[in-house]
């Protein structure tokens, strides 16, 4: 039986997460890609230094070699994300994150042995089919068009969230939630403050509305976020964890087409109801 309170957690991260997409999208219109990541973390990480008190960091966690592999994977994910998302639209970045849903119970299946079952396996298929489609757009895919490579770079960002999704399960169970969200955004942070010099040449507007946008994707879509997902790791598994992804996808793409009308053509409409089908699937079964 799923505990309540762990959904529950599950689902207000998935809120929290959804709402960044079209942050950063906005975002990027003042702060280079790079640079905004990494003030996205450093803010963050203030905020869980003066949270330190009450169980956010514990030393000890730092000694651990999983906690640097996870840190490492959630950088070069968020990296992938925010270049990623300069070249594509905000909607079919959250549709193509939400992907992750799909590879969590493969990545299951072979790092915790969870059994897949025709329900997962059919979400998993129907979610790969709406990739092609929204990918391609119907045409034969074109390596060098902007636009796919953007494609690509999220659907990267996919692979790290699944990977970050499993390997974090280990890490929850033997310390508290608290402790892991802290330890995940300092060594992220720290691992993102080198990409900074990619954009010493690029132009920075610190307006108070771009960094309005830092301290809300820092506060509530990083801090926050990460806070109710471990939270709910602590007492369900990976999979049902999975149920933040088509929670996120609502929220981004809703957001995207209010904020900055988004077009939905016959492809990418195609394509995003396998993908949220496949999603609900996959979460549904767990």
């Amino acid at each position: 039986m799923v505990d309540r309170r762990g959904l529950a957690a599950t689902i207000i991260a998935g809120l929290l997460f959804g709402t960044s997409v079209p942050v950063i999208k906005l975002g990027l219109d003042f702060i280079p890609p790079d640079t905004f990541v990494t003030l996205r973390f450093s803010f963050a990480s203030a905020l869980v230094l003066l949270l330190q008190r009450r169980g956010w960091m514990q030393r000890e966690l730092f000694k651990s070699k999983q906690i640097w592999i996870i840190g490492f994977i959630n950088a070069l994910g968020y990296v992938l994300q925010f270049q990623g998302q300069l070249i594509i639209s905000s909607s079919n970045a959250a549709l193509i994150i939400s992907t992750a849903a799909l590879m969590i119970p493969v990545l299951s299946l072979v790092y915790m042995h969870e059994r897949m079952g025709m329900r997962k396996t059919a979400g998993v298929l129907s979610g790969f089919i709406g990739i092609v489609l929204l990918v391609t757009r119907g045409q034969a895919v074109n390596l060098r068009s902007s636009e796919v490579l953007g494609d690509f770079l999220i659907l990267g960002t996919a692979v790290t969230i699944a990977l970050v999704f499993v390997l974090s399960k280990d890490l929850v169970e033997k310390k508290r939630g608290r402790q892991v969200t802290g330890g995940i955004v300092l060594v992220t942070a720290m691992l993102l403050l080198p990409t900074v010099a990619f954009d010493l040449s690029a132009s920075i507007n610190l307006a108070p509305i771009a960094l309005f946008y830092v301290v809300f994707l820092a506060v509530f879509a990083t801090v926050g976020a990460y806070y109710f997902f471990m939270k709910g790791l602590e007492s369900v598994s990976p999979t049902i964890s999975s149920i933040i992804l088509p929670i996120e996808v609502v929220v981004a793409v809703t957001l995207s087409v209010i904020i900055f009308g988004d077009p939905f053509n016959l492809y990418s409409g195609t394509g995003a109801f396998p993908i949220i089908a496949g999603v609900v699937l996959v979460s549904g079964a767990a």
